[in-house]
């Protein structure tokens, strides 16, 4: 099999597999802050401080989970033992956010939110970060690269609207005792169930459906002793690449833009 062709069933199995993705985005950008301050009563400044802490570990664990996955040796390769992993735990989790037993206290909610979205971000991270690797991986040339990212960019952003129009126009809708939608308690539950069933087989899918290349990929490095002073120098250089620190000064800017946006557009579209 010649990795430089790929179909169009591998492009649309692999790009499904950021519906997930794109359904995470959503619920945390839109959703999770109105949520849990004015539906659960949790005051926003603590909500936003339980984000804040599972982005900042969730900056951590991407790297961290990229590291393992490049020198994973397993019969099933080094990326989909990962991705094959996340599908079922990242559902229930996902699940569990938007469930939060009953008469909890400020601070015990906190703590469920913060914990939740903790394990809920490292969790896609476990699907994703492999699964972008093997971009790279599913072929060496540069359209057929371009065209697979395309497929993923697509289905993230498919993913999360869809959702988004599925969980307002189904789930969170007014009712006689709530008026406002987006405050419709019981809503939530239902759309957790629709948004975690269909993370788990936008996951189970795209990581099956990419199963028959494993053989054709390429092979981990030999295995090695953990060396923090190693890890600590490889770090170094890629921090010293300036065309890598604009692009990530660039993308910290303008995804706070658009996270401030889309969760503020929230309450003012809501009230």
């Amino acid at each position: 099999m010649a990795l430089n062709s790929i179909g169009l069933g591998t492009k649309l199995v692999y790009g499904f597999g950021t519906v997930a993705y794109g359904i995470k985005d959503n619920g945390f950008n839109f959703l999770l802050l109105i949520f849990y301050n004015q539906v659960l009563g949790l005051p926003a400044q603590l909500v936003g401080f339980a984000i804040m802490i599972a982005l900042v570990i969730d900056g951590f664990a991407d790297p961290l989970i990229g590291h393992v996955s490049d020198r994973f040796h397993s019969r099933l390769g080094r990326r989909h033992p990962f991705m094959y992993a996340s599908a079922l735990p990242c559902a229930v989790f996902y699940y569990l956010l938007w469930n939060p037993p009953a008469h909890l206290g400020t601070g015990a909610l906190f703590w469920y939110l913060l914990i939740s979205a903790i394990i809920v971000r490292i969790l896609i991270a476990l699907y994703e970060v492999p699964s972008a690797a093997l971009l790279a991986e599913l072929s060496e040339d540069y359209d057929q690269r371009t065209s697979l990212v395309a497929y993923r960019f697509f289905f993230g952003y498919v993913g999360a609207v869809l959702m988004g129009v599925i969980a307002l126009s189904v789930y969170l809708r007014p009712t006689a005792q709530q008026a406002v939608g987006l405050l419709n308690r019981p809503g939530y539950h239902g759309y957790s169930i629709a948004a975690a069933i269909i993370m788990f087989v936008s996951i189970l899918i795209s990581t099956a459906g990419t199963h028959h290349y494993i053989p054709y990929l390429r092979s981990p490095p030999p295995k090695r002793p953990f060396s923090l002073s190693q890890e600590a120098r490889e770090i170094r250089a890629a921090l010293a690449n300036r065309p890598f620190l604009s692009m990530i000064a660039c993308g910290f800017f303008s995804a706070m833009a658009l996270g401030l946006v889309a969760t503020l557009s929230v309450y003012f579209y809501s009230y």
